[in-house]
């Protein structure tokens, strides 16, 4: 199972200075990239409104959801042609050679994940995709673990992988692994921030590989 953002798609010039666009409507100050990225991973924010909100607040404005989403939106349409893949349509060809199901666990809006993955062409990879409206609670959405277990049911499974970037990826694995007896491996891909004792590439040669091993080891199991 894998994250989107940070993972299969670079958003760094899409939704991160969506963030610092946003933030600095709200504050009608100019905020440094590296700032905002420093605020959203250092405090696993993984809801990018939130991020923004979190932002502002750090900087001492003030906003409601609401008014955020609204800004947040406009300034995410206007970036999101800049977004690239970072593992490749050949990478998961590969995966799809193993036989393995494959899924995604996301907590892009539902739009924003459609345009994207028809854009890229991504659909016909993936048994199931979980994005940020498929579960109807937000509380239970990504990155509760009930996320994570609910994606497993959708893909009927025992034993998974799943690939994230961010302290939040890290941290619903570990929830997950206090709550549910189904048994989950994380990898943990780039290093924007590392969180401690995990399996971390930084390549989709790398990533591969990894994934290979996890699925050898839980056969031999």
């Amino acid at each position: 199972m894998f994250d989107v953002d940070g993972v299969i798609i670079d958003v760094s010039h899409s939704y991160h200075y969506a963030i610092k666009n946003t933030a600095e409507r709200f504050l009608s100050k100019y905020l440094d990239i590296d700032l905002v990225r420093e605020i959203k991973f250092k405090k696993g924010i993984n809801n990018d409104y939130l991020a923004t909100l979190e932002v502002i607040k750090t900087f001492g404005g003030s906003a409601s959801l609401e008014e955020v989403v609204e800004v947040f939106n406009q300034e995410y349409e206007k970036l999101k042609e800049m977004e690239r893949l970072i593992l490749s349509r050949d990478f998961f060809k590969k995966l799809r050679d193993l036989k393995v199901p494959l899924g995604v666990l996301t907590g892009r809006p539902r739009q924003d994940l459609k345009d994207a993955f028809d854009r890229f062409e991504l659909w016909e990879f993936f048994d199931v995709v979980v994005d940020d409206d498929t579960i109807e609670q937000p509380s239970l959405r990504k990155p509760n673990p009930y996320a994570l277990n609910f994606c497993m049911e959708r893909m009927n499974l025992d034993y998974a992988v799943y690939v994230g970037d961010s302290l939040a990826d890290y941290q619903m694995v570990e929830g997950f692994k206090r709550q549910y007896t189904k048994k989950v491996d994380y990898i943990h891909f780039g290093d924007r921030v590392l969180p401690p004792s995990v399996k971390v590439v930084r390549s989709e040669e790398e990533l591969f590989q990894a994934l290979k091993e996890a699925l050898q080891n839980q056969e031999e199991v």
